[in-house]
């Protein structure tokens, strides 16, 4: 005896049309819209902090930088006062 095939399966009803899918997003707009809003949060961070950022980094290194130019000249006019003797 040969086996029997196994049983099919009954056909699916035809479905509904699907709702149509909603448009994919501009993905490209999306990118320029995040990096505008990017931009205008650093603007913002630079008017409020950048300033305090600034003052505290020339308070470092303005008295370094005048203290080594006084040492050159002190060094140029102690040469020039010992070639004079």
């Amino acid at each position: 005896m040969a086996p029997e095939p196994p049983p099919r399966k009954p056909p699916e009803p035809p479905t509904p049309a699907a709702a149509p899918r909603p448009p994919l997003p501009d993905v490209e707009a999306e990118m320029r819209n995040l990096r505008e809003t990017m931009l205008a949060r650093v603007e913002k961070w630079a008017a409020q902090e950048g300033e305090r950022v600034l003052e505290r980094v020339a308070r470092e290194i303005f008295p370094r930088v005048a203290k080594e130019m006084i040492q050159k000249e002190i060094e140029k006019l102690k040469a020039e006062a010992e070639e004079k003797e």
